[in-house]
């Protein structure tokens, strides 16, 4: 009897605590966001196509009604999709494992090795000082100069190229460190025709900031699958070249293609589109939905889905890291 009664005991208690917590909600984050001290943080995510692949007709100057929009946000961090020179060296130093890190930052690493060779810095030591000669303030143009080659040093020509941007003309010039090579290198940087400077560098000179940060990254490269098993797969796949390309009635309603950029009037309405949720939902389902469905794909990919997420999950570390120190907004 008495086992009996500890046995229906027991199953109460499992019963109770069952219910118990079939009552409870499930434990959210989010649910922290009304109770913060401080206001959250705001992020824009402003999407752009590779302006370097515009037609030949396309003038920088007909940027400004995107400028002027993001002049009035006045982002107090700016990020891009460049890689960080932190990442940039490290793929130069293990080029045995990742392979060849100039497939994506030839010019950057190429400047780099010229810089350091010339201060005899590293390029830790080069962003060292450029972090501390930033935090002084109150920049006179030959401080501007010397943080331009330190930037460059530490394999972040784009912030060099903000600093760059930041002097006048005339202030432009071989001194303080700046040789006359490099002031031709900058130069040319800050007349790209490309998001990275005609967009973002820009940007972060006019509303008085002193660098960008790199989000992008390539390490996770080596968990993509090889290029030709991927080409075959997509080849198998009915349709699936044409998703992946946009060649779909869908995509072909909004001519969305940069090389279509030949007037200043079609600018806003392609960065419009590019910014919708509608080219958002069609796009992930042409990249990524599309080969989860697909049979023939298989592992494949999933694999090239996983590199991507990782490479995304990178980038989101570097937006957290970058926006930590001016948490709500501002520095603190």
């Amino acid at each position: 009897m008495l086992s009996r009664l500890l046995a229906i005991s027991w199953l109460l208690l499992c019963l109770l605590i069952n219910a118990k917590a079939q009552t409870q909600k499930p434990f959210d984050p989010a649910s922290a966001k009304p109770t913060l001290g401080i206001p959250p943080t705001k992020v824009m995510i402003f999407g752009v196509w590779h302006l370097d692949a515009a037609a030949d007709s396309f003038k920088v100057a007909w940027l400004e009604p995107i400028l002027c929009r993001l002049r009035t946000y006045k982002p107090d961090v700016i990020l891009t999709e460049a890689m960080p020179g932190e990442q940039v060296m490290g793929l130069e130093a293990y080029a045995a494992y990742h392979g060849n890190a100039g497939q994506y930052g030839g010019p950057t690493l190429e400047m780099a090795k010229t810089a350091q060779a010339q201060l005899q810095l590293s390029a830790a030591q080069a962003l060292v000082r450029a972090d501390s000669l930033m935090a002084k303030g109150n920049l006179t143009p030959a401080q501007r100069r010397q943080l331009a080659v330190w930037f460059v040093a530490a394999a972040e020509p784009f912030s060099a190229t903000v600093q760059w941007l930041r002097l006048a003309p005339a202030e432009r010039i071989a001194e303080d460190g700046v040789s006359a090579s490099l002031v031709k290198r900058l130069n040319r940087f800050a007349g790209l025709r490309s998001e990275l400077t005609s967009i973002a560098a820009r940007l972060a000179a006019d509303v008085g900031l002193e660098r960008l940060y790199g989000a992008g990254d390539h390490a996770s490269d080596v968990s993509l699958p090889a290029d030709a098993d991927m080409a075959a797969a997509v080849a198998a796949e009915p349709g699936l070249t044409d998703l992946f390309n946009h060649r779909t009635a869908a995509f072909a309603a909004v001519p969305e293609d940069t090389m279509k950029l030949r007037s200043a009037d079609q600018v806003m309405p392609l960065f419009k589109w590019k910014n919708s949720d509608r080219f958002g939902a069609l796009d992930a389902d042409a990249q990524w939905f599309s080969i989860l469905r697909s049979r023939k794909m298989g592992r494949l990919g999933r694999q090239r889905v996983a590199a991507w997420e990782a490479q995304n999950l990178q980038m989101a570390v570097a937006i957290r890291e970058a926006t930590a120190p001016i948490a709500g907004g501002g520095p603190c």
